[in-house]
């Protein structure tokens, strides 16, 4: 199998994206009850988009070794730490909570809707935070994630 470049990383995380919000947008005339199903798809594909932005970040700086998303984690403390080392609270600790929301969200299929919510809304501050730290020419488009925000 051929390595993977960052941009094919990007590329799957754009796509991810934007199917979540195409299937957010399907869901969201329901009540949050009876579109859990949906909507936990949406989670399995923010956490999938976040894992591959990570990856673009390995890879563009040279990590080839990506193993196991723990691996993905400790690479970002680590960068994320030298780009913001005033920050108080680490980012990658808040900003990864709210991806492992979905993830948990994606498998137990009982996030509470503020939850889902806040891990949207977070999460689109965090895809801004990872999409900063990658090469210009490798960022996301921001309307892959922009949505987020407007999740309600």
């Amino acid at each position: 199998m051929a390595d993977r470049a960052s941009q094919d990383y990007i590329r799957s995380a754009e796509r991810r994206l934007l199917n979540a919000g195409d299937l957010y947008r399907q869901a969201s005339g329901r009540r949050y009850d009876d579109a859990y199903l949906e909507l936990s798809d949406v989670g399995m594909l923010i956490w999938s988009a976040g894992i591959d932005v990570i990856s673009a970040l390995m890879v563009a700086v040279g990590d080839t070794d990506l193993g196991t998303s723990t691996n993905r984690r400790q690479f970002l403390r680590r960068l994320l730490k030298q780009q913001y080392p005033l920050v108080d609270k680490p980012l990658d600790v808040v900003g990864w909570s709210y991806l492992v929301r979905m993830h948990n969200f994606q498998h137990n299929l009982d996030l509470p809707e503020p939850q889902f919510v806040d891990a949207c809304n977070y999460g689109a501050r965090y895809f801004g935070i990872l999409n900063s730290l990658l090469p210009t020419t490798l960022r996301l488009p921001e309307d892959a994630y922009a949505w987020l925000l407007n999740v309600r």
